[in-house]
C-alpha cells in the first residue's frame, strides 16, 4: 500500500503501512526531537553523522510529505516540517507491519530477541512482566505462511 490512509480509531491508526526507509526514518527521528523543523536545521543536525547534503535532505523531506507522514508550511521564505503522527505511533505501526512479515509462529521468537537486546530499568522490566502475565495463552498459534500451505517449516 503506498502513502498512509487516515483511518483512526481510539486514536490510533489502523490497516496503515508507513513503508519508511531506514533514511526516511532517520530525519523523522530528528523532527520528532525537534517536534517541527526546517530543512536547514534537519540538516545541520544530520551532516554530522551522515554527511548527506542539504539536496539530500529535501528529497527525503519530500518523500515523507508525499507519504503523509509530514506535513510542511511555508513561513517566510522556508518550510517547516511537523510529523502527522508520534514517534509512539509510528512505533506501533512498524512493529505491526514487520510481524505482518513473518510466520505468526515466529512472533515470539522476534519478541524475546528483542527483550535480550534491549535494557531495561526495574520500571519497565516490571512493565513487561505485567503484561506478560495478564497476555491471555492460547492452545497453538496458527501459521499464516504462504496461505497456510503444507510445506511450511514453521
Amino acid at each position: 500500500m503506498e502513502g498512509i490512509e487516515y483511518e483512526i480509531h481510539d486514536n490510533r491508526y489502523h490497516n496503515i503501512e508507513l513503508n519508511l526507509s531506514d533514511s526516511e526514518l532517520v530525519v523523522m527521528r530528528v523532527i520528532w526531537t525537534l517536534g517541527e523543523a526546517s530543512a536547514d536545521q534537519i540538516n545541520i543536525e544530520l551532516v554530522k553523522t551522515y554527511k548527506w547534503s542539504l539536496s539530500t535532505v529535501k528529497t527525503f523531506l519530500a518523500r515523507l510529505v508525499k507519504k503523509k507522514v509530514l506535513i510542511n508550511s511555508k513561513v517566510s521564505r522556508k518550510y517547516i516540517y511537523r510529523p502527522t503522527l508520534s514517534e509512539d505511533e509510528a512505533i506501533d505501526l512498524m512493529t505491526k507491519e514487520f510481524l505482518r512479515k513473518i510466520c505468526a509462529k515466529k512472533h515470539s521468537d522476534v519478541i524475546v530477541e528483542m527483550i535480550d537486546l534491549t535494557q531495561f530499568t526495574d520500571d519497565t522490566k516490571r512493565k513487561v512482566e505485567v503484561c506478560l502475565k495478564d497476555k491471555e495463552s492460547i492452545e497453538e498459534v496458527k501459521c499464516d505462511c504462504l496461505n497456510n500451505m503444507q510445506y511450511c517449516s514453521c
